[in-house]
Protein backbone atom coordinates (compact mmCIF):
# COMPACT_ATOMS: atom_id res chain seq x y z
CA UNK A 1 0.00 0.00 0.00
CA UNK A 2 2.88 2.57 0.78
CA UNK A 3 4.12 2.16 -3.09
CA UNK A 4 0.60 3.23 -4.61
CA UNK A 5 -0.40 6.20 -2.73
CA UNK A 6 -4.15 6.67 -3.30
CA UNK A 7 -4.81 3.75 -4.25
CA UNK A 8 -7.39 3.18 -1.41
CA UNK A 9 -9.93 6.55 -3.21
CA UNK A 10 -9.18 4.74 -6.16
CA UNK A 11 -10.41 1.91 -5.10
CA UNK A 12 -13.69 3.31 -2.98
CA UNK A 13 -14.25 5.97 -6.05
CA UNK A 14 -14.77 2.44 -8.60
CA UNK A 15 -17.00 1.33 -6.02
CA UNK A 16 -19.01 4.28 -6.10
CA UNK A 17 -19.45 4.28 -10.18
CA UNK A 18 -19.83 0.67 -10.02
CA UNK A 19 -22.22 0.77 -7.41
CA UNK A 20 -24.62 3.96 -9.35
CA UNK A 21 -24.07 1.62 -12.77
CA UNK A 22 -25.39 -1.12 -11.06
CA UNK A 23 -28.16 0.64 -9.31
CA UNK A 24 -29.32 1.83 -12.39
CA UNK A 25 -29.60 -0.77 -14.63
CA UNK A 26 -31.25 -2.78 -11.69
CA UNK A 27 -33.89 -0.26 -11.02
CA UNK A 28 -34.86 0.55 -14.72
CA UNK A 29 -35.31 -3.59 -15.25
CA UNK A 30 -36.81 -3.90 -12.15
CA UNK A 31 -39.60 -1.55 -12.12
CA UNK A 32 -38.61 1.24 -14.74
CA UNK A 33 -37.38 5.30 -13.89
CA UNK A 34 -40.13 6.49 -15.75
CA UNK A 35 -43.37 4.68 -15.70
CA UNK A 36 -43.16 1.15 -16.20
CA UNK A 37 -40.11 -0.83 -17.37
CA UNK A 38 -41.18 -1.24 -20.77
CA UNK A 39 -41.70 2.36 -21.52
CA UNK A 40 -39.27 3.52 -24.03
CA UNK A 41 -38.09 6.52 -22.29
CA UNK A 42 -36.09 4.57 -19.55
CA UNK A 43 -33.91 3.84 -23.03
CA UNK A 44 -32.00 6.84 -22.30
CA UNK A 45 -30.88 5.91 -18.21
CA UNK A 46 -28.86 2.84 -20.04
CA UNK A 47 -27.18 5.43 -22.17
CA UNK A 48 -25.83 7.15 -18.79
CA UNK A 49 -24.12 3.71 -18.35
CA UNK A 50 -22.84 3.05 -21.48
CA UNK A 51 -21.48 6.54 -21.94
CA UNK A 52 -19.24 6.01 -17.97
CA UNK A 53 -18.37 2.71 -19.24
CA UNK A 54 -16.70 4.55 -22.55
CA UNK A 55 -15.48 7.40 -20.62
CA UNK A 56 -13.64 4.69 -18.39
CA UNK A 57 -12.69 2.87 -21.49
CA UNK A 58 -11.07 6.29 -22.79
CA UNK A 59 -9.12 7.48 -19.89
CA UNK A 60 -7.99 3.75 -20.03
CA UNK A 61 -8.45 3.62 -16.17
CA UNK A 62 -6.12 5.94 -14.80
CA UNK A 63 -7.21 7.89 -11.96
CA UNK A 64 -7.37 11.57 -13.07
CA UNK A 65 -9.07 10.59 -16.58
CA UNK A 66 -11.51 8.85 -14.44
CA UNK A 67 -12.44 11.81 -12.33
CA UNK A 68 -12.67 13.85 -15.52
CA UNK A 69 -14.81 10.85 -16.93
CA UNK A 70 -17.31 10.34 -14.22
CA UNK A 71 -18.03 14.24 -13.74
CA UNK A 72 -19.00 14.22 -17.44
CA UNK A 73 -20.93 10.87 -16.42
CA UNK A 74 -22.54 13.22 -14.17
CA UNK A 75 -23.89 15.81 -15.80
CA UNK A 76 -25.20 13.64 -18.40
CA UNK A 77 -27.05 12.29 -15.78
CA UNK A 78 -28.42 15.28 -14.56
CA UNK A 79 -29.07 16.56 -18.06
CA UNK A 80 -31.18 13.58 -18.78
CA UNK A 81 -32.99 13.81 -15.68
CA UNK A 82 -34.12 17.34 -16.23
CA UNK A 83 -35.29 16.37 -19.68
CA UNK A 84 -37.37 13.87 -18.68
CA UNK A 85 -38.81 15.48 -15.84
CA UNK A 86 -39.84 18.58 -17.46
CA UNK A 87 -41.23 16.55 -20.46
CA UNK A 88 -45.17 16.42 -20.66
CA UNK A 89 -45.41 12.81 -20.78
CA UNK A 90 -43.40 12.38 -17.44
CA UNK A 91 -45.91 14.16 -15.56
CA UNK A 92 -48.41 11.77 -16.61
CA UNK A 93 -46.51 8.55 -15.26
CA UNK A 94 -47.37 7.44 -11.67
CA UNK A 95 -46.54 6.99 -9.65
CA UNK A 96 -43.36 8.64 -9.45
CA UNK A 97 -44.20 11.61 -11.69
CA UNK A 98 -41.69 14.24 -12.34
CA UNK A 99 -40.79 14.77 -9.07
CA UNK A 100 -39.52 11.14 -8.69
CA UNK A 101 -37.96 11.49 -11.69
CA UNK A 102 -35.87 14.41 -10.51
CA UNK A 103 -35.13 13.07 -7.14
CA UNK A 104 -33.92 9.66 -8.51
CA UNK A 105 -31.93 10.82 -11.23
CA UNK A 106 -30.59 13.15 -8.47
CA UNK A 107 -29.26 10.23 -6.38
CA UNK A 108 -27.67 9.15 -9.25
CA UNK A 109 -25.87 11.93 -10.13
CA UNK A 110 -24.60 12.36 -6.48
CA UNK A 111 -23.23 8.91 -7.05
CA UNK A 112 -21.14 9.72 -9.95
CA UNK A 113 -19.83 13.17 -8.73
CA UNK A 114 -18.93 11.03 -5.69
CA UNK A 115 -16.84 8.80 -8.00
CA UNK A 116 -15.22 11.99 -9.75
CA UNK A 117 -14.15 13.59 -5.77
CA UNK A 118 -12.91 9.85 -4.98
CA UNK A 119 -10.54 9.56 -8.43
CA UNK A 120 -9.60 13.55 -8.42
CA UNK A 121 -8.23 12.08 -4.77
CA UNK A 122 -6.80 9.38 -5.86
CA UNK A 123 -4.88 11.71 -8.74
CA UNK A 124 -4.16 13.70 -7.10
CA UNK A 125 -1.94 11.58 -3.90
CA UNK A 126 -0.74 9.92 -6.86
CA UNK A 127 1.09 12.79 -7.96
CA UNK A 128 2.09 14.04 -4.55
CA UNK A 129 3.47 10.65 -4.05
CA UNK A 130 5.38 10.57 -7.09
CA UNK A 131 7.20 14.19 -7.13
CA UNK A 132 7.73 13.51 -3.26
CA UNK A 133 9.54 10.17 -4.72
CA UNK A 134 11.93 11.96 -7.35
Amino acid sequence: MAGRPGRTFYRIGAAAALAAAFAEIWINLAVGIVGREDNPVNQGFYLVVAAAAACAFTARLRAEGMARAMLAVAGLQALLGLAIATAPSTARDEPMGALGVLLLSAGFTTLWLLAAALFHGSARRQRSGAGASS
